[in-house]
C-alpha cells in the first residue's frame, strides 16, 4: 500500500474510532440531562405551586384577621371572636381543593390601647422524593393582625339583662333615628310593624328581628354595663308625707312666665294653659308630679330634673312643650333628666311637644317611652339615653344627634365618644 493510501486508511479509522467515542458521549450527556431538564421542569412548576400556595395561605390569614377584628368592634367576647374567627378561616380552607395541611392560633392583642385580633397560621405540604427536596416538605407561615377603625359614640343603651328580655321595643310606624352614633341592647331588640331604628350601628347582645333595621344590626356582642349604676342622688324623703306639703299642687299660670329655682319640690307642680315655667340654673328633686296641661311650657337651661318615687314626669298634653338644656358642671354635668326608682316612674315623652332634650336621660330601673306623634328631641346638639328599656310606640320618633362639639354640655364617661366602641368605620389590617 502506498503512503498516501495508508494516511486516507488511517484517517479513515481515526474518524470512525472519534465517531463511535462522541456517540457514546453524547449518549451519556443525554442520559443525565434529559432527566435533569425533567426535574427542572417539574421543580419549576412546583415552585410556581408553592408560591401560588404562599400568597392564599396570607391571603386567607389577613382575611380571618379582618373577620375578627368586625366581631371586635361588636365588643363580642374575646372567646367568641377567637371562636367566628377560627370558623372562618376553616371554611377558607375547606373550599381549598389541595389545601396545605395547616395549624392556626387566633390572640387577641392591644394596639395602641385597642383589642386587635392576631391570625397565626403555620402549613406544610409534600415535596419532592418523600420530603427531601426541602427536607420536611414545604413550610408556610402567615400571620396578620387587624383592628377596628373610627369609633361609633353610643349613644342609645338598653341595660336591661334578665332572662330573655327584650329592652329595646318599637311598634307601629314610631322611629328610632341616630345616624351618627350607636344604638345597643343588653338583650333583645324588637321591631313590630312597620317600626324603624336608623343608627350608625345598630347591636344587640341577644337578638334583633323584626321592623327595618340600618344598618343590618350585629348580635353576640358583649353587655354593656350601666355607666351611672354608682352615681348617687339626694334623699328625698325629707318632703312631709302628709299635710300642705303633699296634698295642695303648686300651680302656675295660665298665663305668664314663672321661675322656679333649684332644689327638693315636695308638692305636685302644675303648669297650665299658655303659662311658661322656667327652671332656674342647677339641680332639681321633684318628690311629686311636675304636669303640663294645655298649650304649657317648660324650659330650663344648664338644668338636671330629677324623678323619685311617685313623682312621673306627666307630659302628656300634645298642646305643650319641652325645652331642656342639662347641666354644664357640678355632679351631675351632663345629664338632664333621670329617674332611678324601680318600675315607677317612668320618663313618658310625647315626641312631637319636646323640642330640646340636651343631655342624658337616665333611667335606672324603669323604662323610657316617647309616645304618640311627632319628632322629639330634634334642635338638640346631642342627646343620650341609657335606661332599663327603651320603647316608642304610636308615629312618635326620637332624633338622637351627636353634635358633642356644638354644646357646652359636657358629655359624662361611658356615653358619647367616650363610651364608643372602636370600629365604627371598619376594620384595617394594621401588621
Amino acid at each position: 500500500m502506498d503512503f498516501p493510501a495508508q494516511i486516507i486508511k488511517a484517517s479513515s479509522l481515526t474518524a470512525k474510532r472519534l465517531w463511535a467515542s462522541t456517540r457514546g458521549s453524547i449518549a451519556q450527556l443525554a442520559a443525565v440531562a434529559i432527566p435533569c431538564c425533567a426535574l427542572v421542569s417539574i421543580g419549576a412548576a412546583e415552585l410556581v405551586a408553592v408560591s401560588a400556595s404562599e400568597s392564599r395561605f396570607q391571603s386567607i390569614a389577613d382575611a380571618g384577621a379582618l373577620e375578627g377584628a368586625h366581631y371586635l368592634a361588636l365588643s363580642v367576647d374575646p372567646a367568641v371572636v377567637r371562636e367566628r374567627t377560627a370558623s372562618f378561616v376553616e371554611a377558607q380552607f375547606d373550599g381549598w381543593s389541595d389545601a396545605p395541611a395547616y395549624q392556626s392560633t387566633y390572640e387577641i392583642v392591644d394596639w395602641n390601647g385597642q383589642s386587635a385580633i392576631k391570625v397565626l397560621l403555620n402549613g406544610n405540604r409534600p415535596s419532592f422524593f418523600a420530603n427531601l427536596l426541602p427536607r420536611g416538605g414545604w413550610k408556610f407561615r402567615s400571620e396578620a393582625t387587624a383592628a377596628p377603625v373610627g369609633r361609633t359614640p353610643l349613644c342609645v343603651l338598653a341595660t336591661g339583662s334578665s332572662g330573655q328580655t327584650t329592652n329595646i321595643n318599637l311598634v307601629h310606624t314610631s322611629v328610632i333615628e341616630a345616624p351618627d352614633c350607636g344604638v345597643h341592647s343588653n338583650a333583645k331588640i324588637v321591631l313590630a310593624n312597620q317600626a324603624q331604628i336608623a343608627g350608625r350601628r345598630i347591636q344587640a347582645v341577644l337578638t334583633a328581628t323584626g321592623g327595618m333595621m340600618k344598618p343590618a344590626p350585629g348580635t353576640g356582642a358583649a353587655a354593656i354595663a350601666d355607666p351611672f349604676a354608682s352615681m348617687t342622688f339626694p334623699d328625698t324623703n325629707s318632703c312631709p308625707f302628709t299635710g300642705y306639703g303633699q296634698s295642695n299642687p303648686i300651680v302656675y299660670g295660665p298665663h305668664g312666665t314663672h321661675y322656679l329655682p333649684p332644689g327638693i319640690h315636695c308638692r305636685r307642680i302644675v303648669v297650665k294653659a299658655n303659662a311658661t315655667l322656667v327652671l332656674e340654673p342647677g339641680d332639681h328633686f321633684f318628690r311629686k308630679n311636675l304636669s303640663l296641661h294645655g298649650p304649657a311650657r317648660l324650659t330650663g337651661e344648664d338644668v338636671f330634673l330629677f324623678f323619685d318615687h311617685g313623682s312621673d314626669p306627666l307630659f302628656k298634653s300634645t298642646g305643650a312643650s319641652v325645652n331642656l338644656i342639662g347641666r354644664k358642671s357640678g355632679p351631675y354635668a351632663g345629664m338632664v333628666m333621670a329617674t332611678i326608682a324601680g318600675y315607677q316612674p317612668n320618663i313618658s315623652l310625647p315626641g312631637k311637644i319636646v323640642e330640646q332634650l340636651l343631655g342624658v336621660v337616665y333611667v335606672r330601673n324603669g323604662f323610657l317611652e316617647v309616645r304618640g306623634i311627632g319628632l322629639a328631641a330634634e334642635d338638640s346638639a346631642w342627646t343620650v339615653i341609657v335606661a332599663k328599656q327603651v320603647k316608642t310606640t304610636g308615629s312618635a320618633r326620637i332624633r338622637i344627634n351627636a353634635d358633642y362639639e356644638g354644646s357646652d354640655v359636657p358629655v359624662p364617661n361611658g356615653v358619647g365618644p367616650s363610651g364608643g366602641q372602636p370600629g365604627g368605620d371598619g376594620t384595617r389590617l394594621i401588621e
